[in-house]
């Protein structure tokens, strides 16, 4: 009998000893780098030479790097916040198919055959803020899959302007037109592997009065000659490579 109790405290502690090496910190930090994707969408109301206007895709590809930190409420759920550097903006160009009548901001380019364009594009910081759900659990030993859903906001330091490929010298007045601060809803997913590499896909899509020029009341943009717009929403998609520093640790 009493061999059978030493055996089933033996397990029980075996089985103790094995569930706390397995169990996953709830915090974690690391770093990630990788290449950013960002393009312009036209509002309704944005015309280039009174002409409808859309952005491309492809367009403004750069690299993306910073920190995140994690903390996990349960298996099932928690918390991330990221900050780093990124490349915002996008190109819009005129269609020319559209043949608007708007000739407010006419110009010499009207009649070429090139459609004119306008971009703008900012170098600042992005702060993503999600609520994190891990769909398989937090088993370290297997990887750990997570999904995000959140609201990044982006704060650009430097903005640079352009119609039709050149850089627009901007004014001290047109400086304040500029959006100074920008929101967007985004959605990602990430994967752990159990040592610690994280792979990450993001995609994020610009909204509300924050994409919108600083205007003052009745009057109209003055950065570009070419075009009628009173927002400049984009969106953009970061792919992402990084490491958890905290699975050095434990």
């Amino acid at each position: 009998m009493k061999n059978i109790k030493k055996t089933l405290i033996a397990g029980l502690l075996a089985c103790a000893a094995f569930n706390a090496k397995a169990e996953v910190n709830p915090f974690s930090w690391g770093a990630k780098i990788g290449p950013s994707l960002s393009f312009a969408t036209a509002s309704d109301d944005t015309k280039i030479n009174g002409n409808k206007a859309s952005g491309k895709f492809f367009d403004t590809l750069f690299a993306h790097g910073g920190l995140y930190v994690e903390y996990a409420f349960n298996d099932y759920i928690g918390m991330g916040l990221e900050a780093g550097y990124m490349k915002l903006g996008g190109t819009l160009t005129e269609d020319k198919s559209t043949n608007g009548n708007d000739n407010t901001h006419e110009s010499n380019t009207t009649n070429s055959k090139e459609p004119s364009s306008i971009g703008m594009a900012s170098h600042g910081v992005a702060i993503p803020l999600h609520l994190q759900f891990y769909p398989l659990g937090r088993e370290e030993e297997s990887g750990i899959l997570k999904i995000n859903v959140g609201i990044t906001s982006y704060v650009p330091f430097t903005t640079t302007c352009t119609e039709n490929g050149n850089e627009i010298t901007l004014t001290e007045d047109q400086k304040k037109e500029l959006p100074i601060y920008r929101g967007a809803f985004h959605a990602g997913a990430v994967y752990e592997f159990p040592f610690g590499l994280t792979i990450d896909a993001k995609y994020a899509y610009g909204f509300g009065p924050k994409e919108n020029l600083k205007l003052q009341t009745g009057k109209s943009q003055s950065i570009f000659q070419n075009a009628t717009l009173t927002k400049f929403p984009t969106q953009h998609l970061t792919l992402g490579v990084g490491f958890n520093f905290m699975s050095l640790l434990t």
